[in-house]
């Protein structure tokens, strides 16, 4: 890698960056406004199959209801926002956009009555969308990168049953619906971001094209041998 590449590979790795901890900025940011002056957003969240509820489609992400809560989203969403921002870099506000409103769609079409808060159905969207499309890519670096998903963020899928955190109060259908959206999404933009690449296909052509010529060599000095 040249200076030229080197430097484009760490512009890339930092805008990258800065994208992702941006968007965690505007989370602190409306929870510390929303507690701080009590103005009550979280009565803004998503509320399944009303109309009223149709609001947070969009709001949903955005709210928290405590600051472990936030914690929670907070770390996975800079990895994994990091991680769209980075490989996806051309469609990564759509993907952003898109995980979102469908995640969104999905829970208040499912949702159990009651108000839906937190980003942890976009933490899903994101993880389940690079693991799948890495899967479906093959491209070296977004597995290796996916790879470490699945160790650090692999207990997500305890996220689909309620039943295991009985004190908590566990939004599993927006789990289960940023699962959908991720894999989704993932066919969707299939084409997009890194490419495999084909190491050494002219090598290998040339190596075979060697081998033939020292057999044909072989040949030629065994019939000698023969002659005397």
């Amino acid at each position: 890698m040249n200076n030229s590449d080197f430097n484009s590979e760490k512009q890339k790795f930092f805008l990258a960056l800065t994208k992702s901890i941006i968007f965690i900025g505007i989370l602190w940011i409306l929870f510390l406004l929303n507690n701080t002056f009590m103005l009550n957003w979280n009565e803004f969240g998503l509320f399944p199959r009303t109309i009223n509820g149709l609001r947070g489609i969009v709001t949903m992400h955005f709210l928290h209801a405590d600051l472990e809560h936030l914690f929670s989203n907070s770390l996975p969403l800079l990895f994994l926002g990091f991680g769209i921002f980075y490989f996806f870099q051309e469609k990564s506000l759509l993907i952003f956009i898109m995980s979102g409103l469908i995640t969104g769609i999905l829970t208040w079409s499912i949702g159990s009555p009651g108000i839906h808060i937190g980003a942890s159905g976009l933490v899903y969207a994101f993880a389940f969308f690079l693991v799948t499309i890495s899967i479906i890519k093959m491209e070296t670096t977004l597995m290796a990168y996916t790879l470490i998903i699945v160790f650090l963020y692999g207990s997500l899928v305890w996220g689909f049953f309620p039943a295991l955190f009985p004190d908590k109060h566990i939004s599993w259908e927006g789990h289960l619906s940023g699962a959908i959206t991720g894999v989704i999404l993932a066919f969707f933009y299939r084409n997009e971001g890194p490419k495999r690449k084909i190491y050494f296909a002219d090598e290998e052509e040339d190596e075979n094209e060697e081998d033939e010529e020292n057999n044909d060599f072989d040949i030629i000095d065994n019939s000698e041998l023969n002659n005397y």
